[in-house]
């Protein structure tokens, strides 16, 4: 996806990935406003998961490997440097699921705080094929499989 319009192009992929899985039978909700932890909730028949959807970024050294930041972003102040942020990890509980989207493959990861700040995801590898494609199109982690 293009890098220009980073909060329109994290938009788009939330629709994306709500449409999928409206498509797969669930239904899909977003919260008003910036204050959630999570993008979406998926209520898949059974449950309902708090959804985080994060892009991804292909590595210029390898087309075929896509980072995937796994921490959410917290503004800063400085007196220094002005207005930042800060990675900082999700709190157990906050969220069920990270997804991303890398060179069209979904990847779905659980157990997200315990997931280091950034993945690696090899999109025309197997699912066994790197420590972090075990979730790759694996909708069952969101009750759709």
């Amino acid at each position: 996806m293009a890098r220009g319009n980073l909060k329109g192009t994290g938009y788009i992929l939330e629709l994306e990935f709500a449409v999928e899985c409206m498509k797969r039978g669930a239904n899909v909700s977003q919260p008003i406003g910036d204050n959630a932890h999570y993008d979406l909730l998926v209520d898949n028949g059974v449950q309902i998961l708090k959804v985080q959807v994060k892009s991804s970024s292909v590595d210029l050294k390898d087309s075929g490997k896509y980072w995937i930041n796994t921490q959410r972003k917290l503004p800063t102040m400085s007196a220094e440097s002005g207005p930042s942020s800060k990675a900082v990890a999700y709190a157990e509980g906050a969220i069920d699921l990270i997804v991303s989207k890398a060179n069209g493959i979904w990847f779905f990861f659980d157990n997200c705080h315990l997931l280091p700040s950034s993945v690696t995801v090899f999109p025309s590898r197997e699912m066994d094929g790197n420590k972090w494609n075990y979730g790759k199109e694996n909708w069952a982690l969101a009750g759709l499989g």
